[in-house]
């Protein structure tokens, strides 16, 4: 029921935002992400679907209760709350990182390195083939004031 759901606002989301203009891939107009959101949620909404419809083996239900399902409820609550205060690249990794060690109970190294390669992605996405930039907050220049002052070392 909950996948009919979603496909219809799927629907809606699709033929809403293909009313308006796309723009280009270096400037989206504003029916780009609504549009492509749409057309990923109907996918995962058709997924969910055709799982659903699928005889499927009794297997372990997992409740919300879950662990996992807590531990990535508190990680995207994190990500809203300091998406724009921080750094948005630094967020978004610590989330990564922090699904990777506790969901998907990885090593710190796999973590570490799945996160630096997302963030890679996300940065050339966002970056170049968009041309927009993530907000930056204002860790960097908190951060950088708090550091101490390097001694003068005549090299300069």
């Amino acid at each position: 029921m909950v996948a009919a759901v979603l496909l219809a606002v799927a629907v809606f989301f699709v033929s809403q935002a293909a009313l308006l203009d796309f723009g280009r891939v270096g400037l989206p107009g504003p029916g780009f992400f609504p549009f492509a959101l749409g057309i990923a949620l109907g996918l995962v909404s058709l997924t969910i679907l055709f799982l659903a419809v699928r005889p499927q083996p009794e297997d372990e239900v997992v409740f919300v209760g879950h662990r996992d399902v807590l531990v990535a409820l508190a990680a995207l609550v994190g990500v809203a709350f300091f998406f724009e205060q921080a750094d948005s690249y630094l967020v978004l990794g610590v989330f990564v990182a922090s699904l990777l060690l506790l969901v998907a109970r990885t090593g710190v190294w796999r973590a570490l390195l799945g996160a630096s390669l997302g963030m890679m992605l996300v940065w050339a996405v966002f970056g170049f083939a968009l041309g927009v930039r993530l907000p930056t907050g204002r860790f960097w220049g908190e951060f950088a004031a708090r550091l101490p002052a390097l001694p003068p070392t005549g090299l300069f």
